[in-house]
């Protein structure tokens, strides 16, 4: 309680620096800035709960980031609207925020949250797929698509 939150921010950016000592040579070896693997990582760590998943969906993103597509990920209304992926409205798709993935191309301007250091090693080590299409059931399997087609059908099949 006596303590200030700019000593808080100091102590959680320490464990930071110590915590992500382990990744830094495959962060390097990446070849991506820390800052945008931390935002993706953040990304990751939302959008998928194993270590499977979360490289597949990494690799996925950065194809998707790559040829120009918008990254389409539901993690970031969470952290601005306060809704999960089964309450996001087609309306809320088009909300004017710099983190809707659907109208911006890129990353979010900042990370969504604060990524595990499994997310990190997924973003930074993801599995090259011919998939650009993924989504998660109710019982929260991952279903992948290589096209838009595709993934219409899995929406059909797991989502209604």
């Amino acid at each position: 309680e006596n303590v200030s939150p700019d000593s808080v921010v100091e102590q959680l950016r320490e464990t930071f620096r110590e915590k992500i000592k382990t990744q830094l040579l495959s962060i390097q070896a990446f070849g991506k800035p820390l800052e945008d693997v931390v935002i993706m990582a953040s990304i990751v760590e939302k959008e998928a709960s194993n270590m499977k998943d979360r490289k597949i969906i990494a690799g996925i993103l950065w194809k998707r980031l790559e040829i120009g597509m918008p990254l389409q990920v539901d993690a970031p209304f969470y952290y601005t609207l306060g809704k999960d992926s089964a309450s996001i409205t087609k309306s809320d798709l088009t909300t004017d925020t710099p983190y809707n993935t659907y109208t911006n191309k890129g990353l979010t301007p900042t990370a969504i949250g604060n990524p595990g250091l499994g997310a990190i090693e997924a973003t930074v080590n993801p599995t090259k797929t011919d998939y650009l299409f993924y989504l998660s059931d109710r019982k929260g399997v991952t279903h992948y698509a290589v096209d838009h087609d595709g993934h219409v059908a899995n929406k059909a099949k797991y989502l209604r």
